[in-house]
């Protein structure tokens, strides 16, 4: 009996995915997980990051996406939770970091140089429930070696963990269906000649309401405000 449904139990998981069989009790505890925020009018978009999910970030350089993952790290903290970092292209800024909220001595980061090496990383991550967030940030400079959809097999991993999968990436992909917030720069910000600041939206790709956040980051002291979403804005006039 035991050793037939353990073999039931392989099948399964083997077919839809780790974690995809747990007890009732189990089923439960993860109900009750909360989700953690950004602190941002993203999270109006997200409705906030729930562990056992999966995500993407995506568009271009200096568009915001990199700022927001370090806000999702600083609220996966929040708790006492760990973070983990899976950082290919060695883009990882502490100071950056900090100036988002996050607690340094909180969160691991893995300097992944090869694909398998970043699925090892992240598969590690999701499985060992020593985290809340996983954050695989495949920057431009990792861009030629991988993409979002080699991510394919740690997906299945993300599902039922104790962390939410969060993938920063330039590109969405092109065969994972996967929740993807894309990134936009609006407009860029001079000062005496310099840049000294942008303004992004964010939006979810095939929402029907089209809605979008908007925020304005600054070049000097890389502050981040708020500005809100468009209903809200709308309202306010």
């Amino acid at each position: 009996m035991a050793i037939a449904l353990t073999e039931a139990i392989s099948r399964l998981e083997g077919r839809f995915g780790a974690r995809t069989v747990v007890t009732a009790t189990a089923a439960d505890d993860r109900a009750r997980t909360r989700r953690f925020a950004t602190g941002t009018s993203f999270d109006r978009l997200s409705g906030g990051i729930e562990p056992g999910s999966a995500i993407a970030l995506a568009g271009e350089g200096t568009c915001g996406k990199g700022t927001i993952a370090l806000r999702a790290v600083a609220g996966a903290q929040q708790d006492g939770g760990m973070a983990l970092w899976v950082d290919p292209s060695c883009s990882f800024d502490p100071l950056a970091a900090q100036r988002a909220g996050v607690d340094l001595a909180r969160v691991l980061v893995v300097r992944a140089r090869t694909n398998e090496a970043v699925l090892v990383a992240a598969g590690v991550g999701l499985r060992s429930e020593g985290f809340r967030l996983v954050v695989v940030d495949l920057g431009p400079a990792f861009a030629a070696c991988a993409s979002i959809d080699d991510l394919a097999p740690v997906l299945p991993q993300a599902r039922g963990a104790t962390a939410a999968l969060l993938v920063v990436t330039d590109a969405p992909a092109r065969r994972l269906a996967l929740p993807t917030f894309r990134f936009e720069r609006v407009a860029w910000e001079q000062r005496h000649g310099r840049t000294s600041g942008w303004a992004f939206a964010v939006r979810k790709v095939g929402d029907a309401r089209d809605e979008r956040a908007v925020l304005h980051a600054s070049s000097l002291g890389r502050r981040i405000v708020d500005i809100g979403t468009r209903a809200a804005l709308r309202e306010a006039v």
